[in-house]
């Protein structure tokens, strides 16, 4: 099988002019990478404007810029691996904390827009359609998500997805599967996944694959084993990171439920965690507490999850029932690419067991829920459909316009607001 470009530029495809006789060559216009130009362009005017209204590094932001080669700083899996390797790489070309500040902000929406357009040029057949994933991861405002880590986490996602659909070389593809399960404990799942369905598909390849994936994590997690022992990979602050995040998020679940002050749920979570769960210590003795009182915790993460993803996808969820009724009435099924997309949804669960899904944890789903949804209406326009079925595909376009300005104003108003804000405008 002929391996193809996994860099393509399809946007640039030569279509000769309107007025051109058919064989006639395209003009330079015609030419140009314009959905490529319009990314690089709108990612230079998002640092700038990063750059002209900066914000204090704080919370877990403020504990990645701490990242560099040092006993104590250095990347370790439980802290965001793969985003502290950014801040290691970025650190000798900053003069102080904010500077690098920006630089990590602004070299992480880069990766997250350009790899989320990556995956467009694989999966999307229309510049118009590539146009208007753009538009709309712009107006999402997660290009100014102040934690920089979970944009590391969409690039790498989108990035492997991509690579692989583009049959890119195995050591490539297997390098971004590493990074992507070093990112944050609960992507080991995700890219497992994703590694043992890249090796159903593509049997011949898989062997070579999974010796890529397993070569890259091992060679990056060496050092770190070789110093701290196994506790490397799951130590946070002495426990379990698992349990540390779990506790954290059930306070949080917990505590605008009492009626008289509370403590704080971010820095004092043990009396919650003991009220319910006694002396748990793990995850797992949590789940297993007799009354399983763990199962009001997964209601509510799910209830609170559900939430912020109405909140975070609006009205482009209306589209999504629309659409799927449209594709069944075409008889149209999905695709290696549509499945890949959807299988990368697995990593939910872990939201939802061990934490809830803020609003910053989307940021690796945003552009693959849209990718879907561009997808199928350029199935169904391509189909045609039927003089039935056109009042159902028009109100699907509606409602994607509809949630595009909804973005619009939301990015506005942030804007806005931003100048006067001690930190940050984003929602989570």
């Amino acid at each position: 099988m002929q391996r193809a470009r996994f860099f393509t530029d399809s946007e640039a495809e030569i279509a000769p002019d309107a007025g051109a006789e058919e064989g006639a060559p395209a003009t330079l216009w015609a030419r140009l990478p314009w959905i490529g130009l319009a990314t690089g362009v709108l990612i230079v005017a998002a640092a700038a404007w990063l750059a002209a209204h900066p914000n204090p590094a704080a919370w877990d932001q403020a504990r990645l810029l701490e990242a560099r080669l040092e006993a104590g700083h250095a990347p370790a899996p439980p802290m965001g691996f793969s985003a502290q390797l950014l801040v290691v790489a970025l650190r000798p070309f900053a003069a102080d904390a904010d500077t690098l500040h920006w630089l990590v902000r602004s070299a992480s929406l880069a990766l997250w827009v350009a790899a989320a357009m990556w995956l467009a040029s694989a999966v999307l057949s229309r510049p118009a359609s590539r146009a208007a994933l753009l538009a709309v991861l712009f107006t999402s405002q997660y290009p100014f998500l102040w934690l920089s880590t979970e944009l590391v986490v969409g690039a790498l996602l989108c990035a492997a997805i991509a690579a692989w659909l583009q049959r890119a070389p195995a050591w490539l593809t297997g390098g971004l599967l590493a990074l992507l399960a070093l990112a944050k404990p609960d992507l080991v799942l995700v890219a497992g996944v994703l590694l043992a369905f890249f090796a159903w598909e593509r049997r011949d390849e898989a062997r070579v694959l999974a010796a890529s994936a397993v070569a890259w994590a091992a060679v990056l997690l060496l050092p770190g084993v070789a110093t701290g022992g196994l506790a490397y990979l799951t130590g946070y602050d002495g426990e379990s990171h698992s349990f540390a995040s779990f506790s954290q998020h059930l306070a949080a679940l917990l505590a605008p439920l009492q009626l008289a002050p509370a403590p704080h749920p971010w820095r004092e979570p043990q009396p919650y965690v003991q009220h319910l769960f006694a002396d748990a210590g793990s995850v797992w003795q949590a789940a297993t507490t007799p009354g399983l009182p763990y199962l009001d915790f997964v209601a509510l993460s799910l209830a609170k999850g559900v939430r912020k993803a109405a909140w975070t996808f609006q009205w482009a969820w209306l589209a999504v029932p629309l659409l799927w009724w449209l594709r069944r009435r075409a008889q149209l099924g999905s695709g290696t690419t549509e499945r890949v997309l959807w299988l990368s949804f697995i990593g939910l669960v872990p939201f939802v067991l061990f934490a809830y899904p803020h609003v910053r944890y989307l940021a690796r789903y945003y552009p693959i829920f849209w990718l879907l949804l561009l997808v199928s209406l350029e199935r169904v326009v391509a189909r045609g459909a039927a003089e039935r079925d056109r009042g159902v595909l028009l109100a699907a376009g509606v409602a994607l316009l509809a949630a595009f300005a909804v973005n619009v104003q939301r990015a506005s108003l942030g804007m806005a607001l931003a100048p006067r804000l001690e930190l940050y405008w984003f929602p989570d």
